[in-house]
């Protein structure tokens, strides 16, 4: 992928989790729209965005374990990912470090903080890293959002993803993500700087033992 075209598809893919995760405290200063905290938080959900594939384990896992979940909804939403191919097609790697899939995100925040789309705040240990950080999206921001990405076609696909995350996954902290996702050997197991492997066997096998119907 060309570079311009990947640090303008991060610096989408972010902001579009960030506005859709936000918080809105009651604190909220007239020109802040939410508050987003952790950014352990931020990489797992950029990471089942960009793998269509554990999305679709991930919520199989949930149905095994939450019962108040509707199996055919689940079912309807697996088969759409993969009868458009998503898999292949959506899947954007990310590489294995210390603690799972990641990718700096330095630069993009920096670019959001720059033209207004963002307030960052964190705090630093005794040892100069930082820690606590919190991610202000502004109104203007917002505002900018509904106004103009949302009209954009080829935009669409990544706020309907990032709803059907939260709606599923956003009860959990960031490091309860990550922890979930270092069940598979795919993830957990690689290489340093390794990218993660697809899980699509998984998915296929997993599937056809609950819904009796194999996956194209």
């Amino acid at each position: 992928m060309d570079s311009s075209l990947r640090k303008f598809r991060d610096r989408l893919r972010i902001i579009i989790i960030l506005y859709t995760f936000c918080e809105h405290p009651d604190n909220s200063t007239d020109s802040i729209y939410g508050t987003f905290r952790s950014e352990i938080k931020i990489q797992a959900l950029d990471f089942l965005l960009r793998y269509p594939d554990f999305l679709c384990l991930e919520l199989l896992d949930l149905l095994d374990s939450d019962h108040t979940l509707d199996p055919d909804e689940i079912r309807n939403i697996i088969i759409d990912i993969y009868h458009k191919k998503e898999p292949e097609l959506r899947v954007e790697e990310m590489e294995k470090f210390f603690h799972g899939a990641y990718e700096s995100i330095d630069e993009v925040i920096a670019f959001h903080v720059s033209v207004g789309f963002l307030k960052h705040e964190s705090k630093k240990r005794s040892d100069g890293k930082t820690y606590d950080k919190y991610y202000h999206v502004t109104k203007a921001c917002a505002e900018r959002i509904d106004q103009f990405l949302k009209d954009i076609p080829s935009v669409t696909w990544f706020f309907d993803r990032c709803k059907l995350i939260k709606k599923y996954f956003d009860r959990f902290s960031g490091t309860e993500l990550k922890a979930r996702q270092y069940r598979y050997s795919e993830y957990s197991v690689i290489s340093y700087k390794s990218h993660i492997r697809n899980v699509n066997d998984k998915v296929r096998d997993k599937f056809k033992q609950r819904f009796n119907y194999q996956l194209s």
